[in-house]
This record gives structure tokens, sequence and C-alpha cells, in this order.
């Protein structure tokens, strides 16, 4: 019988782990900028961590959510979902754009997996074709310094008018 409970009891909190991870679509990855040897490498280690972020829900200001926000470091991330999903990363706090943003639109069913947010062409749309690695995806990046290292907020969907950002429609060329 005491079998019998435990088997129940793990399925119950595979099931319930499997539909917490199943809808959590953006994952934020802070890692280490620098190799910076063995004398701080417990505070880097403590500093490299992941930040969750659950399709639909904006994140104006990450210093609440993310305990780590303040490490130095830079971003990386992976992002699921359907095609057609929207998102995009600012480097401001509240989604303003001063400070740059980053727009993916997945084009494809396969995981994202972005190591490098700044290597895309600035103020048009582009897009990467699936990979081993990645699926395909469009992207508009208004550039910023430091970009990487300054995420402060997350929003899903189109959040602008028309086929490009409002601020930009004379600085880029739309592939749209």
């Amino acid at each position: 019988m005491k079998i019998k409970i435990i088997v129940v009891g793990i399925m119950i909190f595979l099931i319930h782990t499997s539909l917490v991870f199943a809808k959590q679509e953006l994952m934020l990855s802070k890692e280490q900028q620098f190799d910076t040897g063995p004398a701080i490498d417990d505070h880097h280690r403590d500093c490299e961590a992941l930040f969750y972020v659950d399709s639909g829900k904006d994140i104006a200001d990450m210093r609440r959510d993310f305990r780590n926000y303040f490490c130095e470091g830079m971003y990386t991330l992976t992002l699921d979902g359907p095609p057609g999903t929207t998102l995009t990363l600012f480097g401001s706090f509240n989604f303003e754009q001063e400070r740059g943003y980053l727009i993916l639109r997945k084009k494809d069913n396969r995981k994202i997996w972005l190591l490098e947010l700044e290597d895309h062409p600035g103020n048009r749309w582009s897009t990467t074709l699936a990979n081993s690695q990645s699926g395909a995806y469009e992207a508009f990046y208004y550039p910023a310094p430091n970009f990487r290292r300054n995420v402060s907020s997350v929003k899903w969907g189109q959040w602008w008018p028309g086929p490009v950002p409002h601020n930009m429609k004379n600085k880029g060329s739309s592939k749209n």
C-alpha cells in the first residue's frame, strides 16, 4: 500500500512539474562575462543564473523578479512556442526603448537558441533560418551600447502599430 501511495505521489509531482515547465516559453540565462580565474570563481558561479518567463507574462522590471539582475554578465536565451510567437527584450525598465531592444518572432515550432543578442543588423528586420541548433526566426534589433548586458524588461506580442516599430519607420527597411 505504501508503494502505491509513493508511486501515485511521484506521478502527481511529475505531471505537475511538467505542466509548470510546459507553459514557460522564455529562458534567459545570465552568463559570466569573462574568464576571471579561480580567485573569484565562486562569486561568478553564484551570479550565473536562469530566469524563466511564462508566455504572455510581461515583465516591466526584472530587478523585482530576478535575484541575479545586478550581477555582471551577458544574457543568452531560449524561446519556445508556436510559429508567430513574438517577444521583445528591452534594455530599459518599463519597456522604454532608448537603451535598445530586440524583437524576436518565431517562424517554426522549434526552440530558438540565441547566444548573441546583438548579432543582428540594426534598425531592420532580418531572418535567421533554422539550423541544427536552433529554429527559424525573424529579428528586429534597435541597437544600443551593452544591450546584451542590460536587458531589463520583457514584453510579449506585437506592441507597435504596423510592420515595423513606430520609431523606426524611417531608419530601416522591412522584410515583412
